[in-house]
């Protein structure tokens, strides 16, 4: 203790009248402390303190030297069942001159060429609106050029999607990418197993996987220094934003910002370091990401529980096992012949119930829903559709039963024939279902025959040529 923090305390206890918690807060110092200082039994009470362990001091030393990486909670234990009245502080005290210190680890500087790696990872968000939001963030380690995302889960499909989105930021992809130990990666380490169906998406976009041993996050430190900047730096004045696509719209323009901005790693901007990068061309088909789940059962309600929400199944196919076709913004049901049975949007909250008024015959809601689909339907296949319909309410006639019949037509008949006698119906301003039907008849009757202007053209006699005479052509 120093004769100036003495007469420091002094000062501000005599002549400022001060508290010892106002003179602890004046100096940084425990207002104990300093009570015990301006008393004068700082130093006694340190001393008596060094005197409880002192004849303990070389047993203490031994234990040291055969276990240099004990602690001092270690050793007071030790000094506890020794019988020895002693606080974890007073021990914690003593040993800290004998205690080996710990060497920092030293990190190498890592060097990449363009094109060569690209580190990937996932931070979380505890938005205060949004409530709990999974970050997706990808760099490229030559340039520094960073993508990232935000989703409200972090599951395969949406791990996928922001692979998807990244590479398409980037236009093409890096030879590698780096990853920790996520599951939607690698299942275990010992023996190696990666995830198959990541496995497919890596061979498919031709990258290689590259895995961070166990807990060096340094080898991707790049990434981890962008989530760092990311959650200093923009997460904390991002909690006025009302919706997810308003969050996602602010953080691509902070890091479009970022990639514009001189990196202090590379002495460059990583926007205009990015054209050296050696990046391969994306597939020309894209992957399609979508996650198929094991068969299962409906309720006997006929919903099929997925993430704790329930989505509607019709009742044809609530008696047999049905598989979920998972998307990020979808959820299809499929029967197991293949057919798509129902389709909803994907929730993500919990224990909602989405219902499709169609999937129950006894609702009289159900005809009805299913002519309305139908004639929306073909009212957006084309313009000529439309404009048809339209004028064909106008004349008088039932719209929707219209539109239910030349649903009905495309089953028999081909998308382009249908449409040209629509356009030729506008073309008339004939737009009665009857014209449909007299056209569609006449069709079925002449057949789909084509025959020659001049018949006589079909009664040509061929004489065939002996095969000799064109072995003796050359000749």
């Amino acid at each position: 203790m120093s004769n100036e923090l003495l007469q420091r305390i002094s000062y501000l206890r005599k002549v400022k009248g001060l508290s010892f918690r106002q003179i602890g807060e004046e100096t940084g110092i425990p207002r104990k402390k300093a009570s015990k200082i301006y008393f004068g039994v700082w130093e006694k009470d340190k001393r008596r303190r060094e005197v409880i362990l002192a004849p303990y001091r070389e047993l203490i030393c031994s234990w040291f030297a055969e276990t240099p990486s004990l602690k001092a909670t270690q050793v007071w234990k030790r000094i506890r069942e020794r019988g020895v009245s002693v606080s974890y502080r007073t021990t914690s005290e003593f040993t800290e001159d004998i205690r080996a210190k710990k060497k920092g680890r030293v990190f190498w500087p890592l060097n990449f060429l363009p094109g060569e790696e690209a580190q990937v990872d996932w931070f979380f968000v505890d938005h205060p609106k949004l409530g709990k939001l999974w970050g997706f963030t990808m760099i490229l380690s030559y340039s520094r050029y960073a993508f990232a995302h935000i989703f409200c889960r972090s599951s395969f499909e949406f791990f996928i999607e922001g692979h998807l989105l990244a590479l398409a930021d980037f236009a093409g992809c890096p030879q590698s990418l780096r990853y920790d130990n996520l599951k939607s990666v690698v299942l275990k380490r010992e023996p190696l197993a990666y995830n198959p169906s990541f496995l497919e998406f890596a061979r498919q976009y031709g990258f290689e996987i590259k895995l961070c041993n166990p807990a060096s996050g340094n080898e991707k430190g790049r990434v981890e220094r962008l989530i760092r900047s990311i959650r200093d730096t923009f997460l904390n004045t991002a909690g006025h934003h009302q919706s997810l696509q308003a969050l996602n719209l602010a953080l691509h323009g902070w890091v479009r910002e970022k990639n514009e901005i001189l990196h202090r790693a590379t002495d460059a901007v990583p926007a205009k370091r990015k054209t050296e990068e050696k990046l391969k061309p994306l597939p020309i088909r894209p992957w399609t990401n979508v996650l198929v789940h094991p068969p299962k059962k409906p309720t006997k309600t006929g919903f099929v529980i997925f993430d704790t929400n329930l989505y509607s199944v019709p009742e044809h196919a609530a008696h047999e096992q049905v598989v979920l076709h998972t998307m990020i913004d979808r959820i299809d049901v499929y029967d197991c012949k293949g057919n798509r049975v129902a389709s909803h949007p994907r929730s993500f909250g919990r224990k909602q119930q989405l219902f499709n008024p169609i999937h129950r015959s006894g609702n009289r809601l159900s005809e009805k829903s299913k002519m309305e689909r139908i004639f929306s339907l073909i009212q957006n296949m084309d313009p000529s559709a439309k404009a048809f319909l339209e004028q064909n309410e106008v004349i008088g006639e039932d719209a929707r039963r219209t539109a239910y019949m030349i649903f009905k037509f495309l089953k028999d008949h081909s998308r382009g024939i249908i449409l040209s006698l629509l356009r030729e119906a506008v073309t008339c301003k004939n737009p009665r279902l009857k014209f449909l039907l007299s056209h569609l008849t006449r069709r079925e009757e002449k057949g789909d025959q084509v025959s020659p202007q001049n018949s006589s053209l079909l009664t040509i006699d061929y004489q065939p040529r002996p095969l000799e005479d064109y072995d003796n052509y050359d000749k």
